[in-house]
């Protein structure tokens, strides 16, 4: 709500948000790193919490500003950001996103996805963590991760769960998943 009756109140705590976080990117900076990470929710289940416009208008351009300082130092920007956003995906890639985590099948296509972004933007994520890691069989998981090592083949993919693994899903799932990725490893060896 603050978007619509207090955007002075907005626009001076992201300033904030932004001056707090260049600091910690320019100490991290420092050190031989590749890239930095950033973290925000902007999605839920379908779409923007807050829709296109307010977030076009509110924190695309503090983004720009905190990408910049790491784009200048020659580093690649990684972001972390729930939710359905992938229509965020051509301007977050205009500002120098490399990387998107997580990648969820359940509120993205995550095939027509790779296919269209393949080569500007990397995926890290699709091993469903709503779905088939909690509660599909063994045989499911396996089925996803195989899916997913075929989707990824011609690069713009990094393979893992979704999101962090819960306490909900079962041992076999998970070990199902870490021997599909292990053959695939020793298949290219």
């Amino acid at each position: 709500m603050d978007f619509y009756d207090h955007p002075a109140f907005v626009r001076d705590l992201f300033a904030a948000i932004a001056d707090y976080n260049i600091a910690q990117v320019r100490e991290a900076l420092k050190y031989d790193i590749d890239a930095v990470y950033f973290g925000d929710d902007w999605g839920q289940q379908r779409g923007l919490q807050m829709g296109y416009v307010l977030w076009k208008k509110h924190i695309f351009p503090v983004l720009e500003r905190m990408y910049g300082v790491v784009l200048e130092a020659g580093k690649h920007v990684f972001i972390h950001s729930c939710g359905d956003v992938d229509e965020l995906f051509d301007d977050l890639i205009d500002i120098g996103l490399r990387c998107f985590n997580p990648f969820q099948p359940e509120v993205m296509d995550i095939d027509a996805l790779i296919s269209k972004y393949r080569g500007r933007l990397s995926f890290w994520g699709g091993l469903s963590t709503q779905r088939t890691l909690p509660y599909g069989t063994a045989e499911d998981v396996r089925r996803e991760t195989r899916h997913l090592i075929e989707m990824g083949r011609d690069g713009s993919y990094i393979l893992s769960p979704s999101h962090s693994v819960e306490g909900d899903v079962p041992l076999e799932n998970m070990l199902a998943f870490i021997e599909v990725t292990q053959a695939q490893v020793e298949i290219a060896a």
